[in-house]
């Protein structure tokens, strides 16, 4: 009983509370991805199209990271602090998510078509260069860095020599993605602001870096 007395509850719940708000925040930002899946058909048939409609979600993404910060600060108005940002933000973070898009489009085909094929092996080089594009783009919305070759280049090199992190960072995004798709419910409104959050610190370690190149 006295250890139950001392639990937080009033920041437990406030955690929680904050975590809520900001799922439905991204859920407003990233509205029209949310209904090109739920109208159209299968993710994995139109990828180049879901890939691309998925750069609107960079601003959010970015958004997202700027109220983990403000609350890590002490602000509890979370929904104003992803407002504020989603407009201080939305152009340099779009750049960077329609470039990092248009990139793993580009990319994404060339391992279809060299997959099976004459140039099989290439698919592994492939498969890495995709993975580092979501990885630095990862960390430049983090960073809300604008799109210049010296930050893009600090923040590739950053998340190649930290890359437990950034696989980290995959995985978690790879899971949030797959639960959306599979369990749009439990995807929606429960997992993305945890998910995020540990994008977030993880990313911390890498902005740090690349702070003086912004």
């Amino acid at each position: 009983m006295r250890l139950l007395a001392r639990l937080p509850y009033d920041t437990v719940f406030g955690t929680v509370y904050a975590g809520l708000k900001i799922n439905l925040c991204l859920l407003a930002a990233c509205l029209p991805l949310l209904a090109a899946l739920a109208t159209g058909g299968s993710p994995l048939q139109a990828w180049p199209f879901y890939t691309a409609l998925a750069a609107l979600c960079g601003p959010a993404a970015a958004a997202a990271f700027a109220a983990f910060a403000a609350l890590s600060d002490g602000e509890h108005r979370v929904g104003r602090a992803f407002w504020n940002a989603y407009r201080a933000s939305f152009g340099r973070a779009l750049a960077v998510s329609a470039c990092a898009a248009a990139a793993v489009i580009v990319l994404a085909a060339d391992f279809q078509l060299a997959l099976g094929g004459p140039f099989g092996a290439v698919t592994p080089l492939l498969a890495l260069l995709i993975a580092l594009v979501a990885a630095t783009a990862t960390a430049l919305l983090a960073a809300d860095a604008r799109l210049r070759r010296t930050t893009v280049l600090a923040c590739a090199y950053v998340s190649i020599r930290y890359w437990y992190l950034s696989l980290a960072n995959l995985a978690i995004l790879g899971i949030l993605a797959a639960a959306v798709v599979a369990r749009p419910a439990i995807g929606l409104f429960l997992l993305p602001a945890p998910a995020l959050y540990a994008v977030w610190a993880n990313a911390r370690h890498l902005t740090a870096k690349v702070a003086d190149a912004r």
